[in-house]
């Protein structure tokens, strides 16, 4: 699944690619994509509005056209390609063809991703409605403090890791990265959250920020299917320890567990698991 800096990564390649384009119809292959509103409504909503920017919260992009809003999430598969002059294949669902004759596709072979559409461009409303209004800050917002996350942590007694996927307390991360985010911090992915001192919190939020910069970086990871207009991430070469067989600190084999019903990439000499 695309996590924070892979749909960054698409985020910006789309903004160098499809800005100032303008929508003459829309084409829809697989109506379930389209959440809140009619195929028909959806497409004639779009007709004549030019992409004018595009934001992200956690793993949503955020389409602003001239006015309207489109919400996009790829789920587990979904990408988007420019294209021009070339036929529908297979998996491409949503067609935005533009007046100067290019496309924008939405290729999804899971058909789990999903498109909401906003007859505004407020944010501050849109953030008010499904699926944004449960989606928290991620690790590079201002308003996500230590002291806040804290206060979170405190009371929840289940492993950390599933409370880092937790999209609703932090958003952005997903199993890739936090797996990385808790061994650069030493922390045993199972560790009950509430056990966490701020210390260790303040620690997990740096890291999560470090291990998420450098993975914006390199354009995300690539392990098996993320792309965007044909990029695929170099960050699976920097990976510590996840789908890794020794660890690069002590050099003791890493296993993998489940937690929470996620595989789970850890060293059990350099991770600690704390009781709470």
């Amino acid at each position: 699944m695309p996590e924070l800096p892979e749909v960054e990564t698409v985020r910006r390649d789309l903004k160098k690619n499809i800005i100032g384009k303008t929508i003459n119809s829309v084409d829809i292959y697989y109506r379930n994509i389209i959440k809140n509103v009619s195929p028909i409504e959806f497409s004639y909503s779009l007709i004549g509005q030019t992409f004018e920017d595009i934001k992200r919260k956690g793993k949503y992009l955020i389409m602003l056209l001239t006015d309207v809003t489109l919400v996009s999430h790829l789920r587990m598969e979904g990408k988007y390609f420019l294209k021009k002059d070339e036929p529908v294949v297979k998996h491409e669902h949503i067609v935005f063809n533009f007046t100067d004759g290019t496309s924008l596709r939405y290729h999804d072979v899971r058909k789990f991703g999903t498109m909401n559409l906003f007859k505004t461009k407020n944010l501050k409303l849109i953030f008010q409605e499904e699926p944004l209004n449960k989606v928290a800050s991620d690790p590079f917002d201002e308003d996500l403090t230590v002291e806040k996350i804290y206060e979170v942590f405190r009371k929840l007694s289940r492993p950390i890791k599933s409370t880092l996927l937790d999209q609703t307390i932090i958003s952005g991360l997903g199993n890739i990265y936090v797996d990385e985010v808790c061994f650069l911090s030493g922390i045993h992915p199972s560790t009950s959250t509430k056990s966490l001192s701020i210390e260790q919190v303040a620690l997990l939020l740096d890291n999560s920020r470090i291990v998420l910069k450098k993975a914006i970086a390199l354009g995300g990871t690539t392990i098996k299917s993320f792309s965007s207009h044909e990029i695929s991430g170099r960050f699976q070469n920097e990976l510590l320890v996840h789908t890794k067989e020794f660890c690069p600190t002590c050099n003791q084999t890493i296993i993998k567990i489940r937690v929470g019903g996620r595989g789970t990439y850890l060293c059990e000499h350099c991770q600690k698991k704390f009781e709470g």
